[in-house]
């Protein structure tokens, strides 16, 4: 018997969501700066899935390793022509994360332009398209549902690998640490740098890539998951990327299920004010724990309890 459509459309976008927010934690490790731009590049892997089903008349799946890659390639161009050439010239983080503001901005223009163009030339509808249709089912379910949750679960074993096992995970690490102290360790910081931003390019490209195959999209549809990435991240405390991963889980459901239960109540109109939950939950955060579940963790870890809880695995003195 198939989930109910409402669960679905939960863990789909929760799945979304998770992905997003694990990219924009790694920016803000390596960058120390919060990328505003991160969200609206994820509209990237949305056009290049719809480019593959209605321009290409092949399977959107197809579109998936393109949006991934394109993702990747433009997160590295925006490090190379824009980050790196502003820190070289003495921008500290005010000026990198004003930045970031006016890469969203371009790149949702852009994202507009290519949507009319799109239209233009082909007569195809660019703007509220949804490519439910074009998706395969397996047991009365939906493939991007398998999809997303496969995909979400390899990008997070994939990455606790790299980051625990490989040189370059472990190079990554230290630069989040200190970049100074990584580069008297001989490491390539600027190497690093690339290789963080194209990883997380990439993951913004693919978790796109699945929003069209169960969500209405358009050019606006990247950019309006901005808030909820970011609440997803500060949820694990912006540093912590194990914690992004509840975090952007826990709002990308609660986001979904709150919105239909609200709608149940008031009515449709709610609907338009679903952005409203991820930026109460921020609002909250903010006010009550600014450095989320890792704050907590830390506050718990003080007491008694967990002061016993170390204790009792060896770690206490």
């Amino acid at each position: 018997m198939a989930l109910p459509a409402l669960w679905m459309a939960a863990i789909v976008y929760a799945c979304e969501l998770t992905i997003l927010s694990i990219g924009f934690t790694l920016t803000y490790l390596t960058a120390k700066i919060p990328n505003f731009a991160y969200g609206t590049m994820s509209g990237i892997g949305i056009y290049s899935v719809y480019m593959a089903s209605r321009i290409f008349k092949v399977s959107p799946y197809y579109g998936f390793p393109v949006g991934t890659l394109l993702g990747g390639v433009f997160s590295v161009l925006v490090y190379l022509l824009i980050v790196k050439v502003l820190a070289s010239m003495g921008g500290g983080a005010i000026v990198l994360t004003i930045a970031t503001l006016a890469i969203q901005i371009f790149l949702q223009a852009a994202l507009y332009i290519y949507a009319y163009w799109v239209r233009s030339i082909w007569k195809l509808y660019t703007i509220g398209f949804l490519l439910k249709t074009r998706d395969f089912v397996f047991l009365e379910t939906p493939g991007i549902l398998y999809v997303s949750l496969i995909t979400s679960i390899l990008v997070i074993v994939g990455l606790h690998y790299m980051l625990n096992k490989t040189k370059i995970g472990i190079a990554m690490r230290a630069t989040t640490e200190s970049i100074e102290l990584a580069s008297i360790l001989g490491i390539n910081t600027d190497r690093i740098q690339l290789y963080s931003w194209f990883i997380t390019g990439c993951l913004a490209g693919l978790a796109g890539s699945m929003v069209p195959m169960w969500f209405m999209s358009s050019p606006l549809t990247a950019s309006g998951m901005q808030t909820s990435v970011m609440a997803g991240s500060l949820i694990g405390g912006f540093t912590n990327m194990y914690g992004a991963i509840i975090g952007g889980f826990s709002i990308g459901f609660l986001e979904i299920i709150l919105t239909y239960y609200l709608q149940m109540i008031f009515g449709a109109w709610v609907g338009e004010y679903r952005p409203i939950i991820p930026m109460a939950v921020l609002v909250i955060i903010l006010l009550v724990e600014p450095q989320g579940l890792q704050g907590l963790y830390h506050r718990f870890m003080a007491t008694k309890t967990g002061e016993g809880i170390l204790k009792s695995l060896g770690r206490g003195e």
